[in-house]
């Protein structure tokens, strides 16, 4: 049977790609993750006081490669009507995100512990840039012109640039704090107040829907100067009112390793663990269910003032072992001040 449009069929195809070629830096739908992954640093294990503590974090996230279900670079073979047709997704993915956020530990106590809250509202600009392209297999029925052609205006689509607010969590806890050791449980909710156009290839914020989390920090110190401390929240999401998508559940846990040079300077080890534990639901989710999964880890140095009222870290995180979202790098300058 001929094919007398080549180029519009093949349009019409190339979109079954959407799910593979785009991730911005924050749900898994697209293979995005609400929460800003490798934040916390020296303060797991820094007891915090009664007070008002002010953060204004800046992060740098960029990556080149986009991994699949397998962990291989995105391809597909894509039945066309002029035959099958191999096609490799590219795409470089650069977001910067200012975090500013408020904590207040209370002098309210409960169950021994004290009481606490913090809001965090990110800015995030982004960009995503895709291309396809293809090996044209010999005796192709169409003209290799068509179907780069058809290819760069996918990846067109595909592309886009986006500067706004994100998406506003809004956190209470209750904080034990001891000498030598630190334990904090609560809940978090985060709201879909971030812009978001479901037409969009990239967005600043998520989606139209809500994610509850519960969380725990955990910390230990030695006298030697060692310390380590994790952060974990577990995601509940709801439905996207705008796609009837329904991202799965994701575990998300950041780890510390410090050690204290002087009073002042600490070096150390930092990573973040993020793995997607229930499918995808909706009409666009691949059989597979587009679960997520990446580590990361690296260097990270702190400084906190001999007064204790203000600190400042950087740190640089690679990832690896990376599942349906892209691999890429993650830097934090982060600036913690005590404000009353």
């Amino acid at each position: 049977m001929p094919v007398r449009s080549p180029a519009r069929a093949l349009g019409a195809l190339l979109p079954t790609l959407c799910l593979l070629a785009a991730a911005p830096a924050f749900a898994t739908e697209r293979g995005q993750v609400r929460a800003l992954l490798g934040a916390p640093s020296y303060e797991l294990a820094t007891p915090q006081f009664p007070g008002v503590y002010g953060q204004l974090w800046v992060q740098h996230y960029r990556a080149d490669k986009v991994r699949d279900d397998n962990g291989d670079e995105v391809a597909q073979t894509l039945a066309t009507p002029a035959g099958a047709l191999p096609v490799q997704v590219k795409a470089e993915v650069r977001a910067d995100v200012l975090v500013p956020r408020l904590t207040y530990v209370t002098e309210q106590i409960v169950s021994d512990g004290r009481l606490g809250f913090s809001f965090a509202l990110p800015m995030v600009k982004q960009s995503t840039r895709v291309s396809l392209s293809s090996t044209v297999p010999a005796g192709f029925p169409v003209p290799r012109a068509t179907v780069d052609a058809a290819l760069a205006q996918e990846g067109v689509r595909r592309s886009g640039e986006e500067t706004g607010l994100a998406d506003t969590e809004l956190a209470a806890f209750v904080d034990w704090a001891q000498d030598e050791s630190r334990f904090v449980a609560g809940f978090a909710v985060v709201a879909p107040t971030g812009d978001y156009d479901a037409q969009r290839a990239v967005n600043a914020g998520a989606g139209k829907f809500w994610t509850l989390r519960p969380l725990i920090v955990a910390s230990r110190v030695w006298e030697s100067g060692f310390e380590v401390g994790l952060r974990a929240t577990y995601s509940f999401n709801t439905r996207n009112r705008d796609t009837d998508v329904r991202s799965g559940q994701y575990l998300h846990a950041d780890w510390a390793a410090m050690y204290r040079a002087t009073d002042s300077w600490r070096l150390g080890l930092q990573g973040y663990v993020l793995q997607q534990t229930t499918n995808d639901q909706g009409p666009t989710v691949s059989a597979t269910g587009d679960k997520v999964r990446a580590l990361a880890a690296g260097p990270v140095v702190g400084y906190l003032a001999e007064s204790g009222t203000w600190g400042l870290d950087f740190k640089a995180m690679q990832e690896f072992s990376v599942r349906n979202r892209p691999e890429g790098q993650v830097y934090w300058l982060r600036l913690n001040v005590r404000l009353d």
